[in-house]
């Protein structure tokens, strides 16, 4: 194992597809949910949200990360539509598999991989300086300082620092110690999924056209 323990919520492009990636997730240690009940039964099975008395993982459980393995670089299909709720919650996404070159939502996951490194990215994806942690982050320091500077003028650069993670904010109105506050408490709840260490990350606040800071 690359790290912790994961818990992960799989799909597949086509059925049965998720199946080998899943065993080799389960015998690393990390807990594997599926978005299907039945992998490799009918492709328009639906997603086990609709399946009574069980419901989307995504919603009942802390999932890590979300993984979609994929057969062939050919066009999303409906059974991977798993990945696109990953997208839409927030939660960090691996596409395990070719991915279509004209692009699409699978383009913009977190990670891209091999089946061989599947594990490894997974641990990559749910980095907390990583792509989903970065825009988790980045919205929530908006939200904190709504009203009082835009969002497209909100910056986020995360850093990881030994065990720790500095969060640099850079935003286009003066700061004040107020908004200082509510920068340094919405960075840190922000983190508080990607790391134990997150009520302690160090936060520096800077104003575009200057190098004013806070800690």
């Amino acid at each position: 194992m690359h790290g912790r323990a994961l818990k992960i919520v799989i799909t597949e492009s086509h059925s049965g597809g998720c199946r080998e990636v899943a065993t080799d997730l389960t015998r690393a240690g990390h807990t594997v949910l599926r978005c299907h009940e039945k992998p490799g039964a009918d492709t328009e099975e639906p997603c086990v949200a609709w399946t009574a008395g069980r419901g989307c993982p995504l919603l009942a459980q802390d999932v890590d990360v979300v993984v979609d393995v994929r057969a062939d670089a050919g066009p999303q299909t409906v059974r991977e539509q798993g990945a696109v709720c990953a997208l839409v919650a927030g939660v960090p996404l691996v596409v395990c598999g070719p991915v279509d070159a004209r692009g699409g939502l699978l383009a913009r996951a977190d990670v891209l991989c091999r089946r061989e490194d599947i594990e490894a990215a997974c641990h990559a994806a749910f980095s907390p300086v990583g792509p989903t942690a970065h825009r988790v982050v980045t919205r929530a320091v908006a939200l904190a300082l709504a009203g009082v500077t835009a969002p497209a003028d909100v910056h986020v650069d995360l850093t990881a620092r030994e065990s720790m993670v500095l969060a640099e904010v850079t935003v286009g109105a003066s700061p004040t110690a107020t908004a200082f506050r509510r920068v340094r408490g919405a960075v840190r709840l922000a983190l508080a999924p990607f790391t134990p260490t997150w009520p302690y990350t160090p936060v520096v606040l800077y104003h575009r056209t200057s190098t004013a800071d806070h800690r």
